[in-house]
């Protein structure tokens, strides 16, 4: 039997555990607006884009499960859900992005425009108010279709409706279309055009294998803590592995379009590509390549390999967390070259804005939790994900 699904509160000494490092991470962030402002929007823009591909990533799980058909991915879907909540808050980043794009890019001064031939001929698309513009209209597309999706899937708790779901596999199909033409474009806006003068075909589906990678990993961090604190019954073994093997598998499409992009860019042998690549991978950048490719497919291929390290709550935890910082280390390598010199660096500065970035994300997503039912109680599939649950749903 199901007991309750809709009972699930935060206990309050969380939030204000919480409230102490988003504190934190904003406090940072200030006084490096005045000691340190390079290196703060530097860091702002890993997190910006962070947060924002993590509640992107978790409309596209939606989405596929939608369109595939998929009855096993029921139970879990209103973390999900509550992962693209977060969307309207990244939105807000997206907003203080725009006093940083002086500091930023390149291609935002006119001076250095006018003196450059490649840059002049890409300002048709690399200007300001073109920029500010696709930013608002990127979050306009992602939140509303992220909104319609929770909103028929809540509203199917009601009645039942089947219509619900049909309408959510066609919503599913534009979000996937527009999603990822969206965050490819976005990802060449808000990282690609750090270097102006280099490019690649792939980096918006590098950055697409990331961010979904990111997102089933922080979807089974919140399955396994809500396991942990009494939902066994509702998040079961079965779900765990499930994730398991999709995280496992974009290790791989990651890595696949990782080794992809050197491919191209070995091949061609253009010196304003492969300058890209020789900057990283010599140096003290040598260094942070490797731990980028060891915590984004090496270590989590490895420990999720075995059929029972799937059905392991504390190996999943343990693989999730390193995706997510492995997300967080492949960002940083492809920001922070393009602002500083030959050496990485690691201090406050990049520290404190990812405490307060990442605690505020789960608090967002356990705050929406509380607001619906657990699981989608009247979803026509729900039976393939819970069969025990026929006998209990009204």
């Amino acid at each position: 039997m199901i007991s309750s699904v809709s009972n699930f509160k935060i206990l309050p000494k969380i939030t204000r555990f919480v409230a102490i490092l988003g504190l934190l991470g904003l406090v940072t962030f200030i006084c490096g607006l005045f000691f340190a402002p390079q290196r703060i929007w530097a860091n702002f823009l890993i997190n910006f884009f962070y947060f924002t591909g993590l509640g992107v990533g978790a409309g596209f799980l939606i989405a596929i499960q939608y369109v595939a058909n998929a009855g096993w991915g029921i139970a879990i879907r209103r973390i999900p859900e509550a992962i693209t909540s977060t969307l309207p808050f990244a939105a807000v980043g997206g907003l203080v992005l725009i006093f940083g794009i002086h500091t930023l890019y390149e291609w935002s001064h006119e001076a250095v425009v006018a003196q450059d031939t490649i840059l002049l001929e890409k300002s048709v698309w690399m200007n300001e108010p073109l920029f500010i513009a696709r930013i608002i209209g990127y979050f306009v597309v992602w939140i509303l279709l992220c909104k319609f999706l929770v909103k028929n899937s809540v509203k199917q708790d009601e009645d039942g409706d089947v219509k619900y779901t049909k309408r959510n596999v066609r919503n599913s199909v534009f979000f996937l279309i527009l999603g990822i033409y969206t965050f490819c474009l976005a990802s060449i806006d808000w990282i690609m055009s750090l270097q102006p003068h280099w490019y690649s075909t792939i980096f918006g589906w590098l950055n697409l294998a990331s961010v979904f990678e990111s997102a089933i990993a922080a979807t089974v961090i919140v399955v396994v803590i809500l396991r942990h604190i009494g939902y066994k019954q509702i998040f079961k073994t079965v779900h765990l592995h499930e994730l398991g093997k999709l995280m496992m598998a974009f290790c791989f499409f990651w890595v696949y379009m990782w080794v992809s992009q050197h491919m191209l860019i070995w091949y061609s042998n253009i010196p304003e590509e492969t300058s890209y690549y020789i900057f990283r991978h010599f140096g003290g950048w040598g260094s942070v390549s490797f731990v980028n490719l060891a915590l984004n497919w090496l270590v989590p291929f490895l420990m999720l390999l075995p059929r029972k390290t799937k059905e392991n709550d504390k190996v999943m935890f343990q693989a999730a967390i390193i995706l997510l910082i492995g997300h967080w280390v492949d960002l940083y390598i492809m920001i922070m070259p393009s602002q500083f010199g030959a050496e990485p660096m690691l201090g406050i500065w990049e520290i404190g804005p990812f405490i307060g970035m990442i605690s505020g994300f789960f608090w967002l997503v356990f705050k929406s939790l509380t607001k619906h039912n657990l699981i989608p109680t009247r979803d026509p599939y729900l039976v393939e994900s819970l069969p025990e649950f026929e006998a209990t749903k009204s």
